[in-house]
């Protein structure tokens, strides 16, 4: 498992672990279709920490990711 921690505008929203490390333009989120969805913008390894911070843009849940990024859950 590969530690992570959220970032939105600087702020840290939360640390999670993930089996994969996500790359730019990948959604993470819980199973939880109603819980927040991420899409990752920026993927920083720091030296000497056991943390990758991934900066990400949160939405709502699976409905409104859905609506918001191309790609994603539809066909723009």
């Amino acid at each position: 498992m590969i530690k992570v921690s959220l970032i939105e505008e600087g702020k840290v929203l939360q640390n999670m672990e993930l089996y994969y490390l996500p790359r730019k333009g990948d959604v993470i989120s819980s199973t939880n279709i109603k819980a927040p969805h991420y899409l990752v913008n920026v993927v920083e390894h720091v030296d000497g920490h056991e943390l990758v911070n991934l900066h990400v843009q949160e939405f709502a849940n699976q409905v409104v990711a859905g609506n918001e990024i191309n790609g994603f859950r539809n066909s723009r």
